[in-house]
C-alpha cells in the first residue's frame, strides 16, 4: 500500500487501514525509526499497569534490560534512604 508526504511533510493513513485499527481523528500515534524504516503504532489503548488481587501487575512490553533497571531503581531507593 502507498501514501504520498504532502509539502508539509504529512501522510494521509488510507481509510481501509483507520477503519481496520480502529483509529479515529486526534487519535495518538506512535513513531519508530528503524534503519531505512518508520513505523506507526496505535498508541497502547489499555493501561500497562493493573491490580490483580491486590497486586500491581506490568502487562505492557518492555524495552532494555528490565533486570538491570530494577536494580538501578533498587540503588538509587537506597541511596535517597540513608542520605
Amino acid at each position: 500500500m502507498q501514501t504520498k508526504l504532502d509539502k508539509f511533510g504529512r501522510i494521509v493513513i488510507p481509510k481501509s487501514v483507520r477503519k481496520n485499527l480502529g483509529l479515529k481523528p486526534g487519535e495518538i500515534l506512535q513513531l519508530e525509526e528503524s534503519g531505512e524504516k518508520i513505523i506507526i503504532k496505535p498508541n497502547q489503548k489499555e493501561e500497562c499497569l493493573s491490580l490483580k488481587d491486590g497486586v500491581l501487575v506490568f502487562t505492557g512490553s518492555v524495552d532494555g534490560d528490565i533486570l538491570e533497571s530494577i536494580k538501578d531503581n533498587r540503588k538509587k531507593r537506597i541511596k535517597h534512604l540513608y542520605s
